[in-house]
């Protein structure tokens, strides 16, 4: 085939230019030359050579055809590649969609599922606010309450009555009425011939008024005295007051002290012959703190839990046997007591030792221009004051730390003659305990030592402060070395 024209490339490059309309510009140029070729059955020489111009043209126009159907055929072969590409998008993205549908379906359950549990959640919580609302609104009116009854009922101003039960040296044998009065029956019974004021007669005065009263007993007695102590003390306790411990060791005799040295025990305890508490070392201390507690074990007591020295003699190592032996009130510190404790510091209310023993210092009450002075003390003396304006300037609404502790002996309903010797004058003295036990105001409640435990243990009453045992250190065996408590 010879080359195109100019005309006929340009006749091509439309029909490239333009794929819809080649078929279509092939069958006009088909139609016209058919048509030439049946105008005359009798050919010239001229018509001849048309005829053989009109054959090239049509094998060009085949050329152009055929060329623009390889074209096509492969524009065809494109397109079914793209096809079953695309075919397999749509494979491809199919699946994906069905899956894309499981895990909508199955996420729309699971969100429905937290919708629920959002929602009964949502209830439960309701409902726990609605409960929290009326406990808030139940302890609002709780806390009324308390704050009403804390307002009409005024915090108890606690007053223990401690009696020291001892005979002592100036407690002797007398006749009286032609019969012999023993120590005991004379110093702590009180009796004289068909008589009496003394210990029996504070606990029956007690019972009329529902309190007890706490008998600190001199259990060194029981080396003068032996079983006859032991039954004071058995007295006591089945009248259901306290028996707690008291010290004078001035009362053991040469003899037993004597066989106490040359006991095996004695010797094994390291302690010393000390008649002096303020002197006792740690040895000492423990060992005379042991023996008590046997004899509270011998009379089938329970033990003590509060202690007072005579004379109010005591040092850090007393203290330290206190809480060795689960003593926990100790009731000593006399403000005017310098010449017999290691320790003054003025006027104290209670506190406690670093050991966590409760010092409740021996009472005394300001008076109305708030000085002190030794007959200040709360004691017999102060039955026949104005005993509730005398106590309120103690108490000075500090009730909760503030606990007053008034001292008596066994011995204090009697009088002494000019020899010094203790007799029974008359019942005036216990009329007047009485009459002070049944006017005390309301306010002031009397309690014992073991009833105050309690009021320690729940927190009720506090110590103002704690103290170091050093500001108590011995005097008689005081060193370099540091004391270990």
């Amino acid at each position: 085939m010879s080359n195109l024209s100019n005309d006929e490339l340009k006749f091509t490059g439309e029909l490239q230019m333009n794929k819809t309309k080649p078929l279509l510009l092939a069958m006009i140029i088909l139609g016209a030359t058919f048509s030439g070729c049946t105008s005359d059955s009798n050919d010239t020489p001229d018509d001849k050579t048309d005829s053989s111009s009109e054959l090239e043209l049509q094998s060009k126009l085949i050329a152009v055809l055929e060329n623009q159907t390889i074209a096509y055929q492969l524009e065809i072969n494109e397109l079914s590649i793209s096809l079953n590409n695309s075919n397999e998008n749509v494979s491809t993205l199919s699946k994906l969609l069905d899956n894309s549908s499981n895990d909508q379906e199955n996420l729309t359950l699971r969100l429905q599922e937290n919708l629920t549990i959002i929602q009964e959640l949502s209830n439960q919580i309701e409902q726990y606010v609605l409960q929290i609302t009326e406990l808030e609104l139940r302890v609002t009116e709780l806390e009324n309450q308390l704050l009403a009854e804390s307002e009409n009922k005024a915090t108890p101003k606690l007053l223990v009555i401690t009696v020291d039960v001892e005979a002592g040296s100036n407690c002797r044998k007398t006749t009286y009425n032609n019969s012999t009065n023993s120590e005991i029956s004379k110093c702590m019974y009180g009796i004289f011939g068909n008589q009496s004021a003394g210990i029996v007669e504070m606990m029956d005065i007690a019972d009329e008024v529902g309190v007890k009263i706490s008998f600190f007993v001199d259990v060194m007695e029981i080396y003068a005295y032996g079983d006859e102590l032991i039954q004071v003390m058995q007295d006591i306790d089945k009248r259901g007051h306290d028996v707690q411990l008291h010290f004078h060791p001035s009362m053991i005799n040469s003899t037993n002290w004597d066989i106490i040295q040359n006991s095996e025990e004695w010797i094994e305890s390291g302690a010393t012959r000390d008649t002096y508490m303020t002197c006792w070392d740690q040895n000492t201390a423990d060992f005379w703190f042991s023996k008590a507690m046997e004899i509270f074990d011998e009379a089938n007591i329970t033990q003590p839990i509060a202690y007072r020295s005579g004379a109010y003699r005591y040092c850090d190592t007393i203290i330290q046997a206190m809480a060795n032996h689960n003593m926990t009130q100790s009731y000593n510190y006399n403000m005017f007591s310098s010449g017999r404790q290691n320790f003054t510091a003025g006027y104290l209310h209670n506190f406690q030792w670093e050991n966590e023993v409760y010092e409740f210092p021996i009472t005394y009450v300001k008076d109305e221009d708030d000085g002190l002075r030794i007959s200040s003390r709360i004691d017999e003396s102060t039955w026949t004051i104005p005993v509730n304006e005398t106590f309120d300037r103690f108490y000075e609404n500090q009730s909760s730390t503030r606990v007053m502790t008034m001292i008596l002996h066994s011995f204090s309903f009697l009088d002494r003659n000019e020899s010094g010797d203790y007799y029974l004058k008359d019942q005036s003295k216990v009329n007047n305990f009485r009459d002070f036990m049944l006017n005390l105001s309301e306010e002031y409640v009397i309690i014992s030592a073991s009833e105050l435990q309690t009021y320690i243990d729940d927190g009720t009453i506090e110590g103002e402060f704690k103290l170091p045992l050093r500001f108590l250190e011995n005097e008689c065996h005081r060193d370099d070395t540091p004391h270990i408590h």
